[in-house]
């Protein structure tokens, strides 16, 4: 089992700290867990470069570039719609030029154009392992492959308390709630909780989370879906920041989670009776 990351319980409410798990240069998160797994894989493959499309926004550029550092490996990740200076304001671009990766910047910032040109270049560079949007197992992975890149995330359900009635989880790319509900049927199949709650904060992802976990051989439980994205509350590129019982959120994932929670208070999140647990995906890059 892989070391995990603490569920603490405060104010009567639990939440499970994936922000915790961290590197000095401040990249965080389940997300750096699946991609340590996927950089670490291509590197033992025999890749020596990494090439990384993603907005802005995303964390992902800092995590291929400080992975790819540690791997020995080179690193270049695109980026759309801005020019240098601009692009070196957000966090995780400034981050992944302190590692050392280098831009190669597209005309426009839609993930469309973002992925064919790191497409393209991976293609005219067969020593590139291109690490794929969202930090996902690539589309031909064979299904144990798939396989041992969920179960990465998925033994982190193992210290979920016991008492936790409802699980919340942040949905965007959709695979760390794959991996979490690949992790329950593992671990917790007759303790797992009785509601599941997905917050959508991007473009829907069920229909893939979905074919995902029927590849993995599990079954999609019964949960509920709060669309933050499709309904217009929140776009995937807004930023809400917030801070909730001591923890700094992120603004463009949990802080809309919470936000939004706050404001509706269904009875199971505003009853702070230590039943609900919010699964913090990741924190902000400090």
């Amino acid at each position: 089992m892989t070391d995990l990351t603490p569920v603490q319980l405060i104010n009567g409410r639990h939440y499970k700290r994936e922000d915790l798990h961290r590197l000095p240069s401040g990249v965080n998160g389940a997300k750096l867990r699946a991609c340590r797994h996927l950089i670490s894989t291509a590197r033992s493959a025999g890749y020596r470069r990494v090439i990384s499309a993603a907005s802005v926004l995303s964390p992902q550029s800092a995590m291929a570039a400080v992975l790819a550092a540690e791997y020995g490996m080179r690193c270049t990740v695109v980026v759309g719609g801005t020019r240098e200076e601009s692009a070196l304001r957000h966090p995780s671009i400034a981050t992944a030029a302190r590692y050392g990766a280098d831009f190669v910047y597209a005309p426009v910032g839609y993930n469309p154009a973002l992925q064919r040109a790191a497409r393209d270049l991976h293609e005219a560079d067969p020593s590139s392992y291109w690490l794929r949007y969202g930090i996902t197992a690539p589309p031909d992975s064979t299904d144990a492959e798939l396989s041992a890149f969920h179960r990465v995330g998925a033994q982190q359900v193992d210290n979920l308390p016991p008492q936790v009635e409802t699980l919340v989880i942040p949905f965007g790319s959709g695979n760390t709630a794959t991996s979490v509900l690949y992790g329950l049927a593992l671990y917790l199949p007759l303790t797992r909780p009785d509601r599941l709650v997905l917050v959508g904060i991007g473009p829907d992802k069920r229909e893939w989370m979905a074919q995902r976990l029927a590849r993995l051989g599990v079954t999609v439980p019964p949960y509920e879906h709060l669309d933050l994205h499709g309904s217009g509350y929140a776009r995937y590129g807004d930023r809400m920041p917030a801070t909730l019982d001591g923890i700094r959120m992120h603004p463009t994932y949990e802080g809309k989670v919470v936000r939004y929670l706050d404001s509706q208070a269904p009875d199971w999140w505003t009853r702070r009776d230590g039943k609900t647990c919010l699964w913090i995906v990741g924190g902000p890059l400090s």
